[in-house]
């Protein structure tokens, strides 16, 4: 038996269903109907980088430590990206190459830095552009540039008008080189599991989206006389790149499709510290720099107001050529309120992440807290839900649909990091910006640039051998496809994993075989060098997950 993954980043079954049905995704529609498929619920909050490492260790993020893109530094309020030396938990590709089976991985998020695998691995999204040493082993990079020319981890292409064609040109190369390796790879060398993420059909979703919907606010007719349909171009590429793929495939093998959240409209920002600052939660220091960066910003000179004049004088650009120079986000925290203009001395709860996550500045915990552990924490952070729960969108109806104290939907070692408030804004159609640069002066505001965002409801399917012809069901979530995957392989399922097997969707009645542990320690390193962590910053904001 060989498992055979494949991941749609961002990949909705609010798109996929339609379009499969109506005969437009014919390789989508084949597994389907020759096996079972569910919705699958993500990760809280549904953010990339703590969804992908949930699927790979089958444990909450409480347990794997990863809650976002960015992380705050130890000692310090400085914000970091992630890599997989933060990750604990074993991936599920180290289990199977402990047992002896051969694996080999591409594209996977947040598996940079490369680590060793019982076989082949090529890493995936947070990987810094131009990095040398994106594979395992390390000479494998060298192979896939003799053999395919170009390997693309993610393409640079993000749209903007104009550039549709260049935007959707660059996704399909991107696409149709991994699969060139992929099939090189797969054909040359042995494997038990093989796995391949595409992460364009997220960026063409956050680009097109609004030429797509003609209710969405940035919906410009002219732009979607073009490019209504790109959306759909980018899915109908891949399916017909995974007909390529499975025509390569020997039985007996199981095949998995597979999201890590899905898609859907974004309509808002909100810019959580503002709010916290505008309730009195967040200080800002009273020296004469913060005082004429507050003036400005009062005054509606912020980030996205210069961004919005260099857009309007066609120098949009300008902003990644600061950043390729790495004086980008310096000369941000020079002339714009930043985390660096906090007095945290005096200041109470913060927000840092991508979609609604407070953390409370507790004492001993983070390095100038001041809240006292117990009774004061508890009292502050039901204060902060009320206030959270008061927030409203621009038609007066509440903002927040679903609020969590962190111990409500995580457990593990990484409890007391985690977030201590949570909360998914009303349809995920406002995303929640905890950013440190204080973008703009305003509480809530319409979106800009990305028109859509993350939504809870992934998607599996799944057929093939040990796979029974379900059809739809129902209560997939994203840890359980690694305890899945082992119990297709034949492996024990370790008794630390957070998810179970499917077996509702399983041909045969084998009991589930439980034993071993997933265990596995973060380093204790910096992922990046400085020059690195720029970039990968710069993709971030590109895909409009900071600003």
């Amino acid at each position: 038996m060989k498992v055979f993954c494949i991941g749609l980043d961002g990949g909705t079954f609010d798109l996929i269903r339609p379009w499969a049905a109506s005969g437009k995704l014919p390789t989508f529609k084949k597994i389907m109907d020759g096996g079972a498929w569910s919705e699958l619920r993500s990760t809280v909050p549904p953010v990339t980088a703590s969804a992908w490492s949930s699927f790979m260790t089958g444990k909450n993020p409480g347990a794997h430590g990863l809650f976002d893109f960015m992380q705050r530094r130890s000692g310090s309020y400085d914000l970091a990206p992630v890599s997989v030396l933060d990750r604990d938990g074993k991936a599920v590709w180290d289990l199977i190459g402990e047992a002896g089976k051969s694996v080999i991985v591409m594209n996977v998020p947040v598996t940079w830095p490369p680590q060793p695998v019982n076989g082949l691995l090529v890493t995936g999204m947070l990987t810094p552009r131009g990095a040398e040493n994106f594979t395992y082993p390390r000479e494998l990079a060298e192979e896939l540039r003799s053999e395919i020319g170009d390997y693309i981890v993610y393409s640079d292409e993000v749209y903007s008008k104009g550039r549709g064609e260049v935007f959707l040109k660059a996704l399909k190369y991107s696409a149709a080189q991994r699969v060139k390796a992929a099939e090189h790879l797969m054909t040359k060398y042995p494997w038990d599991f093989f796995m391949l993420v595409f992460p364009e059909s997220d960026t063409v979703s956050h680009g097109l989206w609004a030429c797509y919907d003609p209710t969405h606010h940035e919906h410009d007719p002219a732009e979607a006389t073009q490019f209504r349909d790109g959306i759909l171009e980018i899915y109908q590429h891949i399916d017909g790149l995974l007909a390529r793929l499975i025509s390569n495939l020997q039985s007996p093998i199981s095949i998995l499709l597979m999201s890590d959240h899905g898609h859907g409209p974004v309509r808002n920002f909100l810019y959580v510290n503002n709010y916290l600052a505008q309730l009195g939660y967040l200080k800002f220091k009273s020296d004469l720099a913060t005082g004429l960066k507050r003036l400005a910003f009062q005054l509606g000179i912020t980030p996205r107001t210069i961004y919005q004049l260099l857009l309007t004088l066609g120098l949009g650009k300008l902003r990644r050529t600061l950043d390729k120079r790495r004086g980008g986000r310096g000369l941000l925290k020079r002339f714009f309120l930043s985390f660096g203009d906090v007095d945290w001395a005096r200041t109470r709860a913060y927000s840092i992440g991508y979609i609604g996550e407070v953390h409370i500045n507790l004492r001993g915990r983070e390095p100038q807290g001041i809240i006292e552990p117990g009774a004061d924490y508890e009292r502050t952070r039901d204060q902060v839900i009320a206030d959270l729960r008061a927030l409203k969108l621009p038609d007066h109806t509440p903002l927040v649909e679903h609020l969590w104290k962190k111990e409500e939907i995580y457990h593990g070692t990484h409890l007391a990091q985690a977030p201590d408030i949570l909360f998914l804004p009303r349809n995920l159609e406002t995303i929640a910006f905890g950013d440190f640069e204080f973008g703009s002066n305003k509480i809530v505001e319409p979106s800009y640039g990305v028109s859509s965002s993350h939504r809870m409801n992934g998607m599996f399917a799944a057929s093939g051998a040990g796979v029974k012809p379900a059809g739809e069901f129902a209560g997939a979530r994203l840890i359980d496809l690694a305890p899945t995957i082992l119990h297709l392989l034949g492996l024990p399922v370790p008794n630390d994993m957070d998810g179970r097997v499917l077996t509702e969707i399983l041909a045969d009645s084998r009991a589930v075989e439980y034993g071993g542990s997933s265990e596995g320690r973060a380093e204790i390193a910096d992922g990046y060098s400085a020059e690195e962590e720029a970039e990968v910053m710069e993709r971030l904001q590109d895909l409009g997950y900071i600003s």
